[in-house]
């Protein structure tokens, strides 16, 4: 009887499998994304808007990333208007796999803004 050595052969190796994350967790990812940008009790400036949403999308996205199975892409979006008071509806409609695919939301409002971010999880 001979002696077989092993090979290897790139790729062979298992990587990691990550287990889709709850609703629940992927809201907590979107709250601490809001929470990380508007630290306190900002006052609605136009001006930083922009730097604002830049800021709650990179860092729900950088999150999310991280935390999904390499099969799915990520769309993070996020809507701020200042709170005057007067009503904001919002609604999204997709095609996909209900039993895979996820979307979730997190609305943050104080006395000067009002602050929702969706992401949406797609398998690929």
């Amino acid at each position: 009887m001979s002696a077989m050595s092993a090979e290897y052969h790139p790729g062979s190796e298992k990587s990691e499998v990550r287990p889709m994350p709850s609703l629940d967790e992927v809201k907590k990812y979107l709250k601490s994304a809001v929470e990380m940008a508007v630290t306190g009790g900002e006052e609605y400036l136009h001006s930083k808007v922009h730097e604002l949403q830049k800021n709650i999308n990179d860092y729900a996205l950088k999150k999310l990333s991280a935390a999904i199975p390499p099969t799915y892409k990520v769309i993070v979006t996020c809507m701020i208007v200042q709170n005057t008071g007067s009503g904001i509806h919002t609604a999204s409609t997709v095609r996909w796999q209900p039993d895979e695919d996820m979307t979730a939301s997190y609305v943050f409002h104080n006395d000067a803004m009002v602050v929702e971010v969706n992401a949406f999880l797609i398998r690929t």
